[in-house]
């Protein structure tokens, strides 16, 4: 049996055909016209925009101590005058909570009142270089957030940290 080539099947097989190759062509794009310069015209610049330098916030580094002791050694003494000098360059009138902390040695009350001390001597010596003193407030967690096991762990329980309120 011979297959019609006029059967509707085939006839819109075709159209289908000839609808996907029109409309699937590109057309060709049409090329922008050029000005006519002479050469001597200058684009104009872009307009300059100022970007201020991002500070970086100042960071008040941990100040650790000594076994039993609330003295101030001059490590600490140094990373305290670059705070305050960080504080001092951004013009900031920040308020600084202050918190002291002991080692797991000793009575509770005493590293609550030792934490406190450690937390004085800081601010004592924020207020020498000229920080407003009523803008620092001391606290003490005494041992409670001590997790030191051994003589290192306990260097680092011996600490008093800033925050910025």
């Amino acid at each position: 049996m011979k297959r019609q080539l006029n059967s509707p099947l085939m006839a819109v097989l075709c159209l289908t055909l000839f609808a996907v190759l029109v409309v699937g062509c590109k057309k060709d794009a049409e090329e922008p016209e050029v000005e006519d310069t002479t050469g001597s015209e200058m684009p104009e610049p872009e307009p300059e925009v100022e970007v201020e330098p991002i500070e970086e916030p100042c960071a008040f580094e941990t100040v650790y101590f000594e076994f039993d002791s609330a003295e101030l050694d001059s490590a600490s003494r140094t990373s305290i005058q670059e705070a305050v000098e960080c504080y001092r360059g951004q013009n900031t009138n920040v308020s600084l909570l202050l918190t002291g902390a002991a080692d797991p040695r000793g009575t509770e009350e005493y590293n609550i009142a030792l934490g406190e001390r450690r937390g004085q001597a800081v601010r004592g010596y924020l207020v020498s270089l000229g920080l407003d003193g009523s803008r620092i407030s001391v606290t003490s967690v005494g041992e409670e957030m001590a997790t030191g096991t051994d003589e290192a762990g306990w260097a680092r329980d011996r600490n008093v940290s800033a925050s910025e309120n």
